[in-house]
């Protein structure tokens, strides 16, 4: 604490100087106005000074008119007051106020690991292709994913911040807080390699399928099961090809059980219905059925048919498990297949099932040719729908397929594999994506999973999976809307505090005293957090302080016209194929 009369010191130094100034706008005006007409003015100076404090105008400007001399001098008084505001408020704007949240977290020396001087460096060394590149040289999708510009105070933008080639990514955002348009479109966008993008909507598709083929000259491949592009199939994948030992058939099994809704059902019957599918799968892949063949033996739980498979197969012990399963009680066997069927309700429906059983007419996709290609995988379902297991699965697949190619290239996919993940919790339901976050930049795959809530997580991954979700994520942003009150209040104190000057004046014995003492608060309370702004976001990278930056949605990038375009050309085909599928003779109106 300490104590000060600077403020009387101002005043008579304004005292001393307002006149000198006001004296010389005066001798300005005079100046020009003379000049104008062809008068003269008196030197600046004492003399100048008393002829006006005597009312002497002729003696101080013989040969100008007055009234002239006073026009002038009001315009120059109203310049000079609307120019000084103006320089004010720039300078004042640079300068934070105390306590200002901006401030404190703009200042922030670790965040020079994430700007393109340092991430242009990480991507050289991390991409073998990039070795012999100049720095200055790369463009900024070679870089890294765009995360944001640094927010400095007075609304200002600071260096733009990315997200390198071995970083993870989780976001947290709400609905119509700009996930699509900031997150989603610029990183698939910018991507140097493959990518593989989920949604529930068209507009991911519609916005950016033909740009970025038109860019990196790779296939676009959209899995729409559910017509929501209207678009036709144009190829199919087989879940089974490949699959060949029982870990693999559990894993595609676990994308479907995750799935049933019923908590408690899930906890008595899922670990059994998992088994029971898993059984199922792999005797149709190691017998060359399809999943048709699975759909019917979900139907008919005593049928031997699969349990010959197994055994003819080498798979003695998944064998006995199934006649084991089939032979128990009535009760608890329909409870397990019932369960089953639940969670493979997918195979009930014929238009979900064309894209994943054979067809001799379109062609098949291929994971691990994808792995090495600049192509786009568009994987779109309805929220919780029928199709989630298998968007699921094929993301897993492809991912799994990217690492085994890692794998063999040495370690690390060159060109990366960026998987945005959109509605994870709601159509992309990966069991161990918590766990596969642990590793999966270290082999050059990029996962981005969006998320509307911390809880939505919960809901998919319980309370330890998400937990090990946000630990294993090197950069995290949570954007506008977050309304969880648990989350908002333990990043405020992962934020931290600052010491903010608190001032007070006092008057005694006619001098006034200022004290000003400090005072330890959050830098972000938890209802700032939830108040954000759309568009900015609040940034938490592994080895650095928090920081606040902004989005760059795609409206606001160097492809904006080429986008929007493209959206009005994909969002009329869309129409116009909706108004042929309606109108089809065989499918009448719904009342």
């Amino acid at each position: 604490m300490w104590h000060s009369n600077a403020g009387a010191a101002w005043l008579v130094l304004a005292a001393c100087w307002i006149p000198i100034v006001a004296l010389w706008v005066v001798w300005i005006a005079a100046k020009l106005s003379a000049a104008a007409t062809g008068g003269s003015v008196m030197p600046f100076g004492t003399d100048f000074a008393v002829a006006l404090t005597r009312g002497h105008a002729d003696v101080a400007w013989p040969g100008t008119p007055t009234p002239l001399v006073l026009l002038i001098l009001v315009l120059l008084i109203t310049a000079l007051v609307y120019g000084g505001c103006a320089v004010w408020l720039r300078i004042a704007e640079r300068f934070a106020q105390p306590g200002d949240p901006v401030a404190a977290l703009a200042d922030n020396p670790g965040l020079t690991t994430l700007q393109p001087g340092a991430t242009t460096e990480k991507a050289i060394a991390l991409r073998r292709s990039l070795a012999r590149s100049d720095p200055g040289d790369l463009e900024p999708s070679d870089v890294g994913l765009v995360l944001g510009d640094v927010l400095l105070p007075g609304d200002r933008s600071g260096p733009t911040l990315f997200a390198s080639f071995e970083d993870t990514v989780v976001a947290f955002m709400a609905p119509r807080s700009g996930k699509t348009t900031t997150q989603s479109i610029p990183h698939v966008l910018s991507a140097p390699g493959p990518v593989i993008a989920t949604s529930n909507k068209a507009d991911l598709w519609s916005a950016i399928a033909a740009v970025r083929a038109g860019r990196t000259g790779g296939t676009t491949w959209l899995f729409d099961p559910q017509r929501i592009t209207y678009q036709p199939q144009l190829w199919w994948w087989n879940p089974l090809a490949g699959l060949s030992t029982v870990e693999d058939a559990h894993r595609l099994a676990g994308h479907f059980v995750l799935t049933v809704d019923d908590g408690q059902k899930k906890d008595l019957w899922g670990p059994a219905a998992q088994d029971l599918l898993c059984a199922l799968f792999l005797a149709a892949a190691t017998s060359g059925r399809s999943l048709h063949h699975v759909a019917g033996w979900l139907d008919e739980p005593a049928v031997p048919t699969p349990i010959e498979l197994l055994q003819q197969a080498g798979f003695h012990l998944m064998a006995s498990s199934l006649k084991g399963t089939q032979n128990g009680a009535v009760e608890t066997r329909d409870g397990i297949y019932q369960t089953a069927r639940t969670a493979a309700k997918a195979l009930r429906d014929q238009e979900i099932l064309a894209w994943v059983t054979p067809s001799r007419d379109l062609p098949v996709f291929d994971p691990d040719a994808f792995a090495a290609s600049v192509d786009t995988l568009y994987l779109l379902s309805k929220s919780l729908s029928a199709a989630a297991p298998l968007i699921a699965a094929l993301t897993d697949t492809t991912m799994r397929a990217a690492e085994r190619r890692a794998e063999q290239a040495g370690g690390r996919l060159d060109p990366p594999l960026i998987v945005a993940l959109d509605e994870a919790a709601n159509i992309c339901r990966i069991a161990d994506l918590p766990q596969l976050y642990s590793h999966l930049g270290s082999r050059g795959i990029i996962p981005v999973t969006i998320l509307q809530s911390y809880e939505q997580g919960v809901t998919v991954w319980g309370e330890p999976g998400m937990a090990a979700l946000w630990g294993a994520a090197t950069r995290k942003l949570i954007g506008a809307g977050i309304d969880s009150p648990r989350l908002v209040r333990d990043l405020a104190t992962l934020i931290g505090q600052h010491d903010v000057p608190v001032r007070s004046i006092t008057y005694s014995d006619g001098r006034a005293s200022e004290q000003i003492s400090l005072r330890r608060q959050e830098i972000l309370e938890a209802a700032d957090i939830r108040a954000l702004p759309t568009g900015t976001a609040l940034l938490l990278a592994t080895g650095t302080k928090p920081a606040l930056i902004r989005l760059r949605p795609w409206y606001a990038g160097p492809h904006a016209a080429a986008i929007t375009h493209a959206i009005k050309t994909a969002d009329s085909a869309i129409a116009e194929a909706a108004r042929r599928h309606y109108n089809r003779p065989d499918n009448p109106p719904t009342a």
